[in-house]
């Protein structure tokens, strides 16, 4: 049943008409409607001409199930590419730009060989390596 507030006479008048056909089609005494909205209110009353297989549920969760068990690996293996690829970039960068870019970057910040000592690499190093993807078994 329609709940939104009626505009216009003529969508007032229609809904009822629709209704009306609906209330003819149940039985209701006293109810008359045209034709044409009673073979629409008979049509929307019988279910849907479709022929489903028995299992039709099962295939599609079975489908849903592999769907969601595929294993991207060809996307794994797409970044790791990429990933390489800008490893190798930046070190080809470093090594033809570096000397000039390290000491400009020494020069405005003179505490920057205190910072990057041992440890501090180590700690990078070490949560670079957390970030990885661990590669588990599949059950």
């Amino acid at each position: 049943m329609k709940t939104d507030p009626i505009v216009s006479p003529a969508q007032q008048t229609e809904w009822l008409r629709q209704e009306q056909a609906f209330d003819a089609e149940r039985g209701a005494a006293g109810t008359e409607a045209p034709a044409s909205y009673r073979l629409i209110a008979r049509a929307l009353r019988e279910p849907l001409p479709v022929d489903l297989p028995a299992d039709f549920a099962t295939r599609v969760a079975r489908r849903a199930e592999t769907a969601a068990l595929l294993d991207p690996r060809w996307e794994r293996r797409g970044i790791a590419v990429l990933l390489g690829t800008l490893a190798v970039l930046a070190g080809a960068g470093l090594l033809l730009e570096g000397a000039s870019w390290l000491a400009d970057l020494q020069a405005a910040l003179p505490s920057l060989p205190r910072i990057l000592n041992g440890w501090t690499l180590l700690l990078l190093a070490g949560l670079a390596a957390a970030q990885l993807p661990v590669r588990r078994p599949l059950r």
